[in-house]
């Protein structure tokens, strides 16, 4: 019998009674396990702890939005889980189903031939001194932005010790395809394909005339500030880098996979919901 872990965000409205329902329509036909640390759970759930969660089930559905999506989908990577998300937030991007379809999503639960796309990640590391004092994944985009709200920044990124690009802006964004459509796209950036092998670099609100998102394979990359700077990783990670420190991004050894709709392709999702 199927395994399914559900992941739930209790913030969205008529979260519990969507679970129930997907809960139903799997009733009999799979074993569904929760975070035990849910106030809430629907009936016929069994709670567990989460570390034993994702090595537990094979496929995570996810109820809620892009934002709960991808800080899921950054704890299913370590054990490679194919996760379906049903959006019951706002834009809900990254999500195979709405609410209103939840047969439909319960029947590709329960199927034993999940297709999915590998969306990769990247990793970001900050330098201190020379030395690497933090390092994070992100499914989306990672943001270098000014610290001092009073004044612009010079941000500059190399590739094997030459110079990439040199923005004067508010900030910085490095993105992957999947985070193409969401805050790089805000920016001004491109739009690209999932399945793209390439890293996006977009400028926030940039001094400058002639200053253009570049695109360029996921190959290490390190950027540097002129002035004390925060990190942001998928907009759920925050941390200070010093005006001497540094970051390097390069393609994550992690991938998450996520299912994809058969009847939608990328440019239909697209079209629909931007």
């Amino acid at each position: 019998m199927n395994k399914i872990a559900l992941i739930i965000n209790y913030d969205k409205e008529n979260a519990y009674a969507v679970a129930s329902e997907l809960v139903s329509f799997l009733k009999d036909k799979a074993e569904v396990y929760c975070p035990d640390t849910y106030k809430e759970i629907p009936l016929g759930v069994t709670p567990v702890e989460e570390e034993k969660l994702f090595s537990l089930c094979r496929v995570v559905a996810v109820l809620g939005g892009d934002g709960t999506i991808i800080a899921t989908a950054k704890k299913c990577a370590e054990h490679k889980n194919i996760l379906l998300g049903i959006n019951i937030g706002n834009l809900g991007y990254l999500s195979t189903f709405e609410s209103s379809n939840l047969s439909n999503a319960a029947r590709l639960l329960l199927s034993d031939d999940i297709h999915y796309d590998d969306r990769y990640m990247l990793c970001v590391r900050i330098f201190s001194s020379g030395k690497e004092t933090m390092c994070y994944h992100a499914l989306n985009e990672i943001v270098l932005s000014r610290a001092d709200g009073s004044r612009l920044a010079d941000f500059t990124a190399y590739h094997n010790g030459k110079t990439v690009c040199h923005y004067r802006a508010d900030g910085i964004i490095a993105s992957t395809p999947t985070g193409s459509t969401a805050y790089s796209l805000s920016a001004g950036g491109p739009v690209v394909s999932p399945d793209a092998d390439a890293m996006l670099l977009t400028p926030i609100c940039p001094h400058m005339l002639r200053a253009r998102p570049i695109v360029l394979p996921p190959k290490l990359v390190k950027i540097k500030s002129d002035c004390a700077a925060q990190l942001s990783v998928d907009g759920q990670i925050f941390s200070s880098v010093g005006k001497d420190d540094y970051i390097t991004i390069e393609k994550s050894q992690y991938t998450a996979r996520l299912v994809h709709s058969e009847d939608l392709s990328f440019y239909d999702i697209l079209q629909k919901k931007l």
